[in-house]
């Protein structure tokens, strides 16, 4: 038996969150079907750290690609083989590739008769929640190669999306390092030079040199143990933040306030939503699914209640005016909705908000390489400020 953590609400609209322990997803699915529960999260409990650590560092080893590669590829051999099949040729061409191992335990896990979602999910942080009830649909629906090609296309643009963002960085990035290094060598070298001729005359530095110089020696006396503080926090905020899910609901919706993480995150929810729909799962239950999907607790929050109210016989294009959708996707989906075509306006309505990204993503290098050369020239502009005081005092002692 395993143990499931999930989330979810009871008839009465009250929030419900708590453990179970099934066989599998679809058991535990079921079991809280029975008790009355919608619901909008559900995973297996968490493994240990080793397993944790041991799991990302293979994640991290097989690349951010490879999981696009593997559905496209998978979705392929699905069109002339069986699943047992397709899995058993990818792991016999993946030979000394990082992925081998996960191929041959879904081959396994596969030929005993285990559901392939359930296999996937030894390896969620791999794959991703997402990834894996996309599966499970297409498992249940008979329609596993469609959705294998859907997951492969909505990975690689994912994938893509980040590389470019990624690739933005890099010049302010460089910059930065190169005005930090600066203002190591002008600490350490330059400015001891002026204390210790100000020393010899009495007199004393001039505040802002003397902070700089001052917080230098403090740096580099204590180096190891302010690493060490700054390790220890980011590990405390980083449990702080997976833990309190307050917390994680006010960055959740600072995220959503970043137009580039609002787009992404329309772009996949009306992908998700015209796939499902599609599949021939109900709008209600699609929504539901879509909240599941998404990481952000916001938007789990109000597909939920979007979920509840669709339940209740109202409008789905309604719904999505009163919480503030984008003006222009909410008039696709109101005339997909009065048409009869809502599958197609929401496909629609996710090629505009991938264009948005894409437009977006032009513009993001010349915007980071100004953003980045302005707090590097601030640096430069304090370093010269710093030295340039000493040096006028100077003049005036002489």
């Amino acid at each position: 038996m395993k143990k499931f953590k999930y989330r979810g609400y009871d008839s009465a609209a009250i929030e419900q969150v708590g453990t179970l322990e099934a066989e599998n997803y679809s058991e535990a699915y079921a079991a809280l079907s029975y008790q009355g529960v919608t619901v909008v999260k559900l995973e297996p409990t968490e493994a240990s750290p080793a397993q944790i650590l041991a799991n990302l560092y293979l994640k991290l080893k097989i690349g951010g690609q490879w999981r696009a590669v593997f559905f496209r590829e998978l979705s392929v051999m699905l069109g002339v083989m069986t699943l047992h099949d397709s899995l058993k040729t990818l792991a016999g061409a993946a030979k000394n590739h990082p992925s081998k191992k996960i191929l041959t335990e879904l081959v396994a896990a596969v030929g005993e008769g285990q559901a392939f979602y359930e296999a996937l999910s030894r390896y969620e942080i791999i794959f991703g929640g997402d990834a894996i009830q996309s599966v499970q649909i297409g498992e249940a629906s008979g329609n596993l190669q469609d959705v294998t090609a859907r997951l492969a296309a909505q990975l690689e643009r994912n994938y893509s999306t980040e590389k470019k963002v990624r690739g933005a960085m890099y010049y302010p990035a460089f910059v930065l390092l190169a005005a930090f290094a600066a203002t190591v060598v002008l600490i350490n070298v330059t400015l001891p030079v002026f204390e210790g001729f100000f020393a010899e005359q009495g007199n004393d530095l001039p505040p802002l040199t003397l902070i700089l110089l001052r917080g230098g020696k403090v740096l580099a006396e204590h180096w190891l143990l302010i690493v060490f503080a700054l390790t220890l926090s980011g590990i405390i905020c980083a449990a702080t933040f997976r833990k309190v899910a307050a917390i994680r609901f006010i960055f959740d919706r600072l995220k959503l306030k970043v137009k580039l993480l609002r787009e992404v995150e329309l772009r996949n929810f009306f992908g998700r939503l015209s796939f499902l729909l599609e599949s021939g799962v109900t709008l209600d239950e699609a929504i539901q699914l879509c909240a599941a999907a998404s990481k952000n607790l916001v938007v789990q929050k109000t597909l939920t209640e979007i979920k509840f109210s669709v339940e209740r016989g109202e409008s789905f294009a309604a719904l999505v005016a009163k919480r503030q959708f984008p003006p222009l996707y909410v008039g696709l989906i109101v005339t997909g909705e009065a048409g009869g075509a809502l599958v197609n306006m929401l496909r629609q309505c996710e090629s505009m908000a991938d264009f948005e990204v894409e437009e977006i993503l032009r513009t993001l290098p010349a915007k980071a390489e100004i953003f980045g050369t302005v707090i590097a020239g601030l640096i430069v502009a304090t370093l010269v400020f710093a030295v340039m005081l000493p040096i006028l005092d100077v003049s005036s002692l002489i």
